[in-house]
This record gives structure tokens, C-alpha cells and sequence, in this order.
């Protein structure tokens, strides 16, 4: 606490001893005499007047006036319109007894400059300790802190009375120099009988000084709570706000030294010790609210940051009147429990305290705006950023050379990842790219580019660029959570489960952590996946639909899964359904199945044992996949009881079905893939089908983003008489545009709306090439962490035998966890 120390009666000239001097020489130094005694005699209101009178008469009179603001100050009536007085001021004439009351009443009307100014001006024409004094700390209070040490290096202290020394102390306190303070200190306590003021300044060098044990006693033994309020509370406030900066301190150096489980130690006894202590706070609100501006701060610094919230509604005072940093504070608390606009106002209010703002408030503002999708006004504030923060920081050290700034450090991270957040993942992973190229040592940026990689579906490289620090202690938070995520994305359940529980315990409170956390915990739950298509047909020549799959269909499939079970396994119930109208009869077909799929380190494998109900026979389905690498996949898979015409399962026929693919991405934005499937089909049909595409995102933005792909499919049949759609073989080649639009997001939750419109040419043995077109507009809600659904409508003219079918369809699904 810097508590102001007053001058107004401490060594101060009184208005009785001006009287002593004699200066009657003019018959206006009588009148002024005798008005002077006039106000000795109690007469106040009449004799200022009459001086005042006096003074405007006679307005250069240096006597005059001196006497003026002296009986003026005493009386606390010099304020902001007495100011005026001084420009009749002459530096050459005005009387010495008067200097140091105009210095005193300028600096408790907070004229700092003004008050310095007539300091070192008398100080020149005539040396004064009391005004060296004075003038020192006047400086120190305007934060002028060289200037303040060497005005009060000059003093000699020898000459200081003990209520001097006092003021000595508090301007040592001022300039955060606890060892002088506490000097100065000591020669003014040991006054005889020391008044309440030196007694408060001697109390305060020991808080300085970290000496809460010697306050408290010297306190006790002198009876000190009676004469000064709430001195205990004080002392006991400022030892809590000494234990915190302590407390974080000892966290930074074990979060340094690698032992994290540690760190937090001191902080939580010191919240302890405060929650304790909060009963016995007296009801003074400065003193309580002291307490709870560091309170706040500690809770927010441990990541308590809903306690943190709570407490603020105990300070019972607008955000404005708070200090910066427990605003700061609450900033945080709000970003973190997901109120961002509450956040981002306090951010704002931070922005306007002079030499505050650093890279923590502006990226909390950052991320406070990203929460709230106002990413155009985040990207303005990073280019902002780019000029409002400091690039080098310099050293006083002859030789040394000047270094990045912590604060440009975190900033150019920062630009990086605002590029991945608005979807432009290549920008950032090439940004980051340059910036580890040009600082390889800088394990910040690695993990940045290692995150980007992972984002842009390239475990295995984002690995490797985490590999390159292997060996170096102490580990980064960030090296751990990242090696956790990419074990994730890589399928290396029993690696993920290990990393995710060494980091509960070492950084329970990182959002990374807790998610990965939850997402491992869904695996212990059931979950359900269902999808269902409904159409309607129609065609110029009704007997083409005959040859299709009838002129009102409808899919459905739904599939139950156990929890997962040994990490790697889960076993489910599968259920297709497919029906469609076929020359006035329901066509339907009716698959159950139970299957058991094994995921591990991006292999994947499925068993799956059916039936259909129009058969007793038991098929079985065959799956296995496996990744090469971040960019090669390939497919592999057998079905004994093939997806084949519903027609040719109504004949009592069956098929099976043998597939490969060849699978290539580049990142998320460009991939490639193609598929063969051969089915042999009882009524002696063999088909053959070769599907190849090539996409591209062509768009992104923080809210969009557009795809383009390039479809090929060739289908081949046998020469045989069937009573399905059966060329001996077609082409069809397709433009597909996609586009999804984030329209609404609330955290976990959003809702998305997808657009498509393909268009193409198919071919068919015996028949011209004929337009094909699609187009689907569908909504897709996230509704929970765990939830989500689907719907969709359609429409598609697809040529069969040269004649268009006409195609309305919809669409609908959901997708959860028990």
C-alpha cells in the first residue's frame, strides 16, 4: 500500500510565525500586519477577505501574496482557482518563508509539474533541505524515478528531523528501494516519543521489506490498532499480496525445472491461508477490497476461474475502478468459462491504460473476439499488434546486443495460427515453416508448426517435427500435449490413455488436456450412427423406371456400437434396410448384422457376420485398411452378401462383392482416391466398377469453405439377360462444387449449411451421351460434444436408355454417444 503522506502540518511555516517578522516599511506591509494579527485574533472570514482585498490592490507584492496562499492553505482554501496567483509570482523577490507552503499546496492539488518546477527554481537561488526534500518526493510521485535519487541522494540526513526522516521513507517507498526506506526509517522511529506518522512510516518500510513478523510485534507492543485504524489488516493484507508474488514465482521456476506436479504448491496454501482469513476482514472497503483485488488475482493465476468470478460480485465496485490487473484478471476468468463478450469489454478497458497493454491483454482480447466469430475485427487486431508491440528489447549493459522481445515472440506465433483459424491452413503451415527455418532452436514455434501439420491430417510429419527436440529436458507443456494429440489422430489408444493421464495430473487445467480427457472417456460409452434416404422418381417414358430401382425408394441403416473394450476393439449391430416400388409391388431387402471392428495406429479392420431376410444363408463381410504414411491409404474388402438390384433379390439371386482402393491426400485440401469393385452376382452378371476423383478446396475463409471435385466412374456388366438396369457398360464424368457455410457457432455447438451442384455427361453402351445434374442443400447440427444431425433435400436428372429420370430426394441422420 503507498499511502500519500501529508505535509499540511508536518514542519510546515505557521500563519502565527510569519508575524515574528517585521517588514513594516511600506504603509501596505502595515495593513498587512495588522490584518494578519486580525486572523491570529480569530477573525477568519473578515481578514482573508481583507487580505484578499489587500492582494489585489497591491497584485506584485511578493509579501502580500506569500501571506495570501500561506493563510489560504492553512485555512484549506487554496484550490484549483487560487492556481492563478503564481503568474504574479517573481522568482527574484518572493520570500523564502512562503516557498515551501506553495510547494506543499501545488502538490496536494496533484500540480506535480508546476510544484517541481518552483522547487528547483527557489533551490537555485537558495539552497533549502526541506525543499530538496520536497522536491524529491514530488518526483517520486510523478514516477520521475532518477531524478527523484538524486535530488534525495543530495540531502544531507544528518540535518532531517524525525518527522523528516519519515518523509524520507516514504519517498524511498515510492521508488520501490526498500533498504533505504527502511534506514531512513529506523533514524525517525528512534525519536523520542515518535509521532503517529513516523510510527505509520516505520510500519510500512518493514511491509517493503517483506518484515510482516517485526510489523505485527512492533504494532502489538505499541497499541498501535487503536491509534491507527485497520494497521493490523493492512499489514496482513500486504504479506497475502507478497506470499502470491512469491508463490508464482516458485511456480515459474518448477514449471522451468520440469516438475509441474509441484509448482502450484505454495500458490494453493497461500489460497488457503486467504480463504481462512476472509472471515476476519474488517468492514473498511478499501482494506477488503485490497484483499480481494489479489484474491481474484491469485485464483485466476491457479485456474480458479469461476471462484475468481464469484469474488468479483464481493468487491461491490464497477470494472472501471478496479486496477488494471485485477481487470486483467477478470478478463481471463471470463475467457476461460466461456463468457467472451463479458471478456472482451474488459480487454477494451485495459487497452486504454497508459503503458499497460502487453501481448497477454492483447491476445486475451484476441481470443475473446474469435469466441464470438468476429474474426474480420481479430484479423484488424493482429495487424494492429504488428505496430503497438515492442520488436527488440535493449540492454543497459555496454556490449550487448539487442534481443527479440518476449512480447514479438508471442506475437509471431500468434499470426501464424490467426492464418489456421480463418481456414487457411496453408498459409499458416508454410508461415511457420519460414519462422522455425529461421529460429530451428525455438521450440515455440516447432509445436505451432507440429499443430498445424496435425490440423491439416498429417500426424506422422507433425510427429516428426516434435521428434527433433527428443532428449532435451525440460519437456514443454506444449511438446506433451501435442505428442498426446498426434498418438490421437495416429490411433495409439494405449499411448494416448498414458499421455493424457500424465498430463491430468501435470496440467489438469490446459483446454487440450481436458479435451483429449473427455474424448478418451467417450470411448467407455455406446453410441448409435443412423442415416436414411428418401426418394421419388419420375421419368418422360414410365417403363424406364421399371428397369431402375422403382419409383419410390427409401435407405436405412443404422448401426449400435459397444464401448470400446482391450483400447483397440468394439463389436456392433448393424441394420440395412432398402425399399423401393417396382411395378406397383414393395421391393425390400433387410440386412442384420453383428460385426467386430480393431482400430490401432491408423490400421483398420472389420468382421462382420449377416443375414438378409429373405435368406437363411450367413454372410460375411470383410474390411482392412491401413495408411502408409500422412499422404498413401489402401482399402481392402470382401462381401458375401453384395449390395446388389433389389430385382435380382427378389429372383432369389445373391452376390458377392471383392473391393480395392487406392487413396492419396496431400493435406486436407487436396486429395485423390481410386476404387475397384467387382461383383458376381448369381444370374451369371459380372460387374465391374472403376471410380477415380480428384478434389480441391478452391475457397476458405474464416466461415466458408468451397470444394471442387473431379468424378470419373466406368461400369462394366456381362451380356446377359436381366430384368435391372444392365449396359454392358457406361461412363459418367462429373463436376461436383460443394460449398459449407459456418453460419452459426457456439463452442461445441454449430450449425452449418452445405450446398452442392454437380453436373456432367453420362454415356452408355448403344446411346448418346447425355447432361447429368445434382443438387443438394443440406443442414448439419452439431447439437452437443457428443451429438449431432443431419438433414437434407435434393434434386437429380440422370439419363438411363437416353431417357432422363427425375429424381427428389431427402436426407436424414444423427449421429451420438449414450
Amino acid at each position: 500500500m503507498r499511502k500519500k503522506i501529508s505535509f499540511r502540518y508536518i514542519g510546515i511555516i505557521s500563519l502565527y510565525s510569519i508575524t515574528t517578522i517585521s517588514f513594516a516599511i511600506t504603509p501596505q506591509d502595515q495593513q498587512r500586519e495588522a490584518i494578519i494579527a486580525e486572523i491570529k485574533q480569530g477573525k477568519l472570514e473578515t481578514g482573508i477577505a481583507k487580505l484578499e482585498s489587500l492582494r489585489a490592490r497591491y497584485p506584485n507584492d511578493q509579501r502580500i501574496l506569500a501571506d495570501d496562499i500561506i493563510v489560504l492553505y492553512q485555512n484549506n482554501a487554496f484550490g484549483l482557482e487560487q492556481i492563478s496567483l503564481v503568474k504574479n509570482l517573481n522568482l527574484q523577490t518572493y520570500p523564502e518563508y512562503g516557498q515551501l507552503v506553495l510547494i506543499k499546496a501545488l502538490r496536494d492539488l496533484k500540480q506535480l509539474d508546476l510544484a517541481q518546477y518552483y522547487a528547483q527554481q527557489f533551490n537555485q537561488r537558495h539552497f533549502s533541505n526541506d525543499i530538496q526534500l520536497l522536491l524529491g518526493i514530488i518526483q517520486a510521485e510523478s514516477k520521475k524515478n532518477a531524478q527523484a535519487q538524486a535530488s534525495l541522494k543530495s540531502i544531507d540526513s544528518k540535518s532531517l528531523s524525525a518527522e523528516q526522516l519519515a518523509q524520507l521513507a516514504y519517498a524511498y517507498r515510492l521508488l520501490n528501494m526498500p533498504v533505504e526506506a527502511l534506514q531512513a526509517a529506523n533514524l525517525a522511529i528512534a525519536a523520542p516519543q515518535p509521532s503517529r506518522n513516523i510510527q505509520e512510516q516505520y510500519i510500512y518500510a518493514l511491509i517493503l521489506n517483506s518484515d510482516f513478523r517485526s510489523a505485527e510485534q512492533y504494532i502489538q507492543q505499541h497499541q498501535l490498532e487503536q491509534k491507527i485504524p485497520n494497521i493490523r489488516y493492512t499489514v496482513k493484507t500486504q504479506e497475502f499480496s507478497q506470499k502470491i508474488k512469491n508463490a508464482i514465482q516458485y511456480y515459474k521456476v518448477k514449471n522451468y525445472q520440469g516438475e509441474v506436479t509441484e509448482s502450484y504448491l505454495i500458490l494453493d496454501q497461500v489460497l488457503a491461508q486467504m480463504q481462512a482469513y476472509e472471515s476476519e476482514l474488517p468492514n473498511d472497503p478499501t482494506l477488503r477490497r485490497l484483499f480481494y483485488y489479489d484474491y481474484i488475482y491469485a485464483l485466476n493465476f491457479r485456474d480458479r476461474y469461476h471462484e475468481a468470478i464469484q469474488t468479483l460480485i464481493k468487491l461491490d465496485q464497477p470494472y472501471e475502478q478496479m486496477p488494471p490487473y485485477v481487470r486483467q484478471a477478470a478478463a481471463d476468468s471470463f475467457l476461460k468459462v466461456r463468457q467472451p463478450a463479458q471478456a472482451e469489454y474488459l480487454y477494451k478497458s485495459l487497452l486504454k491504460e497508459k503503458n499497460y497493454p502487453d501481448y497477454s491483454v492483447y491476445s486475451g482480447l484476441y481470443y475473446a473476439l474469435i469466441e464470438q466469430e468476429k474474426f474480420d475485427e481479430a484479423n484488424k487486431l493482429i495487424q494492429e499488434m504488428d505496430h503497438l508491440l515492442p520488436t527488440f528489447r535493449y540492454s543497459a549493459a555496454k556490449g550487448v546486443d539487442k534481443t527479440t522481445h518476449e512480447d514479438r515472440a508471442e506475437y509471431l506465433a500468434l499470426k501464424g495460427l490467426n492464418y489456421a483459424y480463418r481456414n487457411e491452413q496453408a498459409k499458416a503451415e508454410r508461415y511457420f515453416q519460414d519462422l522455425v527455418a529461421k529460429a530451428p532452436n525455438n521450440i515455440g514455434y516447432q509445436n505451432n508448426l507440429a499443430t498445424v501439420q496435425r490440423w491439416r491430417e498429417k500426424p506422422l510429419t507433425s510427429s516428426a517435427t516434435l521428434s527433433q527436440f527428443n532428449g532435451i529436458e525440460p519437456v514443454s507443456i506444449s511438446t506433451l500435449v501435442n505428442q498426446m494429440q498426434n498418438s490421437q489422430a495416429l490411433s495409439r489408444i494405449a499411448d494416448w490413455r498414458e499421455q493424457n493421464q500424465l498430463l491430468t495430473l501435470t496440467a489438469p487445467d490446459d483446454t487440450g488436456v481436458q479435451q483429449s480427457k473427455k474424448e478418451l472417456e467417450d470411448r467407455n460409452h455406446a453410441s448409435i450412427q443412423h442415416q436414411s434416404t428418401f426418394s421419388r422418381s419420375r421419368a418422360d417414358q414410365p417403363e424406364v423406371l421399371q428397369n431402375l430401382t422403382g419409383s419410390s425408394e427409401r435407405e436405412h441403416q443404422t448401426r449400435i456400437n459397444s464401448p470400446w473394450f482391450a483400447d483397440d476393439y468394439r463389436a456392433y449391430v448393424d441394420l440395412v434396410q432398402r425399399k423401393a416400388e417396382f411395378k406397383g409391388e414393395d421391393l425390400t431387402d433387410e440386412r442384420y448384422g453383428v460385426g467386430l471392428e480393431w482400430v490401432n495406429n491408423r490400421r483398420w479392420a472389420n468382421l462382420q457376420l449377416s443375414q438378409r431376410s429373405h435368406s437363411n444363408d450367413v454372410g460375411i463381410q470383410l474390411d482392412w485398411s491401413q495408411w502408409l504414411n500422412d499422404h498413401w491409404q489402401y482399402v481392402l474388402g470382401f462381401d458375401s452378401q453384395a449390395d446388389i438390384p433389389l430385382q435380382a433379390l427378389k429372383q432369389g439371386d445373391d452376390g458377392k462383392a471383392y473391393k480395392a482402393q487406392l487413396l492419396w491426400q496431400a493435406n486436407e485440401s487436396r486429395k485423390a482416391g481410386l476404387a475397384y469393385q467387382f461383383t458376381d452376382i448369381d444370374d451369371g452378371n459380372h460387374r465391374h466398377e472403376i471410380v477415380g476423383y480428384f478434389s480441391q478446396q478452391i475457397y476458405q475463409a474464416p466461415h466458408h469453405i468451397t470444394r471442387m471435385t473431379l468424378r470419373n466412374e466406368y461400369d462394366k456388366n456381362s451380356d446377359v439377360q436381366v430384368n435391372y438396369f444392365n449396359p454392358r457398360y457406361s461412363n459418367s464424368a462429373e463436376v461436383i462444387l460443394t460449398h459449407d457455410w459456418m453460419t452459426w457457432r457456439n463452442y461445441e455447438r454449430h450449425f452449418s449449411q452445405h450446398f452442392e451442384v454437380g453436373t456432367g455427361a453420362f454415356s452408355q453402351a448403344d446411346y448418346s451421351t447425355k447432361a447429368l445434374f445434382n443438387v443438394l442443400y443440406r443442414h448439419d447440427w452439431q447439437l452437443s460434444r457428443t451429438w449431432s444431425m443431419n438433414y437434407g433435400i435434393g434434386w437429380s436428372n440422370h439419363p438411363y436408355d437416353e431417357e432422363n429420370e427425375h429424381k427428389t430426394y431427402a436426407q436424414f441422420g444423427f449421429e451420438g454417444r449414450f
